[in-house]
Parts: structure tokens; C-alpha cells; sequence
């Protein structure tokens, strides 16, 4: 069994990265401002507890809490970004994590969302990009994702970013579910069911150099599966946004190979178009101006800075006006 994945283990890691966190971070300045009468809570939505988003949005409520009087931030664990989304629109969070490309499709009505969200607004610039990572174990057999065919395979739980990821990789291929034996889990249970034997493979939606894919291979039990040119094409036309991306050899332990795979915008954290503009400056603040309490949280952070606060019109959804009033004030945008 995977050693990162065993209970008890999740949870202590984020009380370090907490710790971590609290401890890069500059204290809030003495008593320039009075102390609030009252606290405003606010919930930040994230993924699951197994993967970089969980721990993230604890390090950001720590800032926050630390940096912003009157606030009292938490991060939940979710099922992802489409049940992050949900979260904000039924007020359950004020805050998430989500993929700019799921973002997009809410904001635009496009399926699975009945309905468009155009309150929808982004907090950050670019967090890190996704890239799809297919594993097949090598006892299973499979050399291709055609291969999946009749396989147990682990897919993200229903509805989540990642599992909309692998039923479009399986149509991109000419599969459904009814082709396959799906198991609906948690990225970190789908890996654990990979080195266990359990399942023959999985579709992973989780950014490069993940540390569950890292104990996944370092077993030497299973190999990475190219997604070709041919389903590529088929991907785009579902979202053009998806983008062809390579895992470099060596990234992983005994990945002597270079796969060619795809990728997706990077996430950003997403809040609701009414939340107010002066809070959602300093939230914005708080982050860019503590970026290594960030980046301590994973190497797959130090991806977010300045660089990919994107000029507004290659955003997928629009920038909060909060936000956007501090990136103009440090010359981030036009």
C-alpha cells in the first residue's frame, strides 16, 4: 500500500503545511487598523484531501486569517472543481479552487451546466496547469487507452473535474463507461486501487509531478499511457482549450520515457461577482505578496506568480474587480 495514502498521514502533512504557511508569512501590521466587532467566516472550497488543492487552500485561509482583520477563513475538502462551483452557487463557499476550463463552462452554460453563471469571477491569475496522466499496470497488459476496453479502470467521483476529464479521454477513444469497469473514487483511493491491483488502470487529472503519482511509480508496477494526435483532435473539439503537453522523462521514478499527453488552463480561485470588491482586493494582496508560504505548499506552486496573471482577454472567465484593481496597482494589467 501506497505510504502517503494511509490514514493519519493526509491530515498530519497539512497541519505542517499549515504550519509552514503561518510561519513565512509577515504578521499583520500592529494596530494600524482597529479590531473588527465582528468576524465575517468565509469557506474556501477545494478538492480532495489526497492531492496539492486540499493543502493549498489551508496555507491560503492561513494567510488570510494572519494578514486580513475580521475575517475567519477555512478550507473544506470537496469533490472538485463542479462541486465547487455548486458550492458558490448555492452560498455554501464564498471561495474555491477550480480549472479555468470548468470554470468556462459554467460561466458559458455549456454541459453538464444547464444554465449559465456569469457571476463568476476569478480571485488569482493562473494557480498551475493539470495534465492528464493515464496509467496502466504492466501486469494488466494494456499498451493503449484503446486497450481500457473490458478493464477496471478508477476515474475521479462522478461529477468532478477529473472525471469529466476521463469520460471525454474514453470518447476521444471511442469508449463509454459501458465499456469499461469505472471506479467513481478520489484520485488518492484511485491510486492506492492501481498499486494494489485493484483496478488496471486510471485516467489522473492532477498536475505534473503529483506526489501520489510519484509513490505510484515509484513501485515500478505501472507505465504512463500517450494520449495520441488522432484523440487530441477529438478532445479539442469538445474544448478547444485542451492543449498537447508532454511529461518529461525522469519525472517520475523508473519513467525513463517522455509521454506525450494533454493538458488544461491552469486553475485559479473563483468567488462570486457580489462579494465585496474590498475584500477580494486584500485577499488578492495577501496571496501575491506572500507567494513563498504558497510555494512551500508543493513545488507544483511555484508556478503561481505574476506570470500568469493573464491580460483579461485570455481569461476564461473575467477577473473580480477586486482583484483586477490590485493587479492594475502593481502594473499586472492594462
Amino acid at each position: 500500500m501506497i505510504s502517503i495514502m494511509k490514514k493519519g498521514f493526509v491530515p498530519l502533512l497539512v497541519l505542517a503545511l499549515v504550519m509552514v504557511a503561518l510561519s513565512c508569512a509577515p504578521k499583520a501590521e500592529g494596530t494600524a487598523e482597529a479590531a473588527p466587532t465582528t468576524i465575517r467566516h468565509i469557506t474556501m472550497g477545494t478538492a480532495g484531501v489526497g492531492g496539492t488543492n486540499y493543502p493549498t487552500g489551508i496555507a491560503m485561509s492561513a494567510l488570510w486569517n494572519a494578514n486580513i482583520p475580521g475575517i475567519k477563513a477555512v478550507a473544506i475538502a470537496t469533490n472538485g472543481s463542479p462541486h465547487n462551483i455548486d458550492l458558490l452557487r448555492t452560498n455554501d463557499a464564498d471561495v474555491a479552487q477550480c480549472r479555468s476550463l470548468e470554470a468556462y463552462r459554467a460561466f458559458n452554460g455549456i454541459s453538464p451546466y444547464p444554465e449559465k453563471m456569469p457571476w463568476l469571477r476569478s480571485l488569482t491569475g493562473g494557480l498551475f496547469s493539470d495534465v492528464f496522466q493515464v496509467v496502466a499496470t504492466k501486469a494488466s497488459g494494456i499498451k493503449s487507452i484503446a486497450d481500457f476496453r473490458g478493464k477496471r479502470i478508477a476515474v475521479g467521483p462522478v461529477g468532478s473535474g477529473g472525471e469529466v476529464d476521463a469520460r471525454e479521454t474514453l470518447a476521444a477513444y471511442g469508449l463509454t463507461y459501458n465499456d469499461v469497469k469505472a471506479s467513481f473514487v478520489e484520485f488518492a483511493q484511485g491510486i492506492e486501487m492501481i498499486d494494489d491491483g485493484l483496478v488496471d488502470g486510471g485516467i489522473i487529472g492532477v498536475a505534473l509531478g503529483a506526489a501520489g503519482m510519484q509513490e505510484l511509480m515509484l513501485g515500478g508496477k505501472v507505465i504512463i499511457l500517450p494520449i495520441t494526435d488522432d484523440a487530441l483532435k477529438a478532445l479539442k473539439k469538445v474544448n478547444e482549450f485542451y492543449i498537447r503537453r508532454n511529461i518529461p522523462a525522469d519525472i517520475y521514478p523508473n519513467q525513463n520515457y517522455t509521454v506525450a499527453t494533454v493538458g488544461t488552463p491552469p486553475d485559479v480561485v473563483i468567488v462570486r461577482e457580489e462579494m465585496d470588491a474590498d475584500l477580494v482586493y486584500k485577499m488578492t494582496k495577501t496571496l501575491y505578496s506572500n507567494l513563498p508560504a504558497i510555494h512551500a505548499v508543493s513545488a507544483l506552486l511555484t508556478q503561481f506568480t505574476k506570470d500568469l496573471v493573464l491580460p483579461e482577454d485570455q481569461m476564461l472567465i473575467p477577473y473580480h474587480e477586486g482583484a483586477k484593481k490590485y493587479f492594475k496597482e502593481m502594473g499586472w494589467l492594462k
